[in-house]
């Protein structure tokens, strides 16, 4: 763990993890690239995001008239 964060841990980033060696190796022997990966996190991103907008506007539609 670097100093930076070792009083405040957090998730490491999809870049960071990508960037594993170790992950590298796998994703090597499964025949996945780093674009692979990239693009299907985008997808979630936009799922995600699509999903909070509806959950947003039907909490407006019940809680603010």
């Amino acid at each position: 763990m670097d100093v930076s964060t070792a009083c405040f841990p957090r998730e490491a980033s999809l870049n960071e993890l990508l960037r594993d060696p170790i992950i590298g190796l796998m994703m090597a022997s499964d025949g996945v690239h780093s674009d692979d990966i990239r693009k299907l996190y985008r997808k979630m991103e936009r799922k995600v995001e699509t999903r909070r907008s509806r959950d947003l506007e039907a909490m407006e539609r019940c809680f603010i008239r």
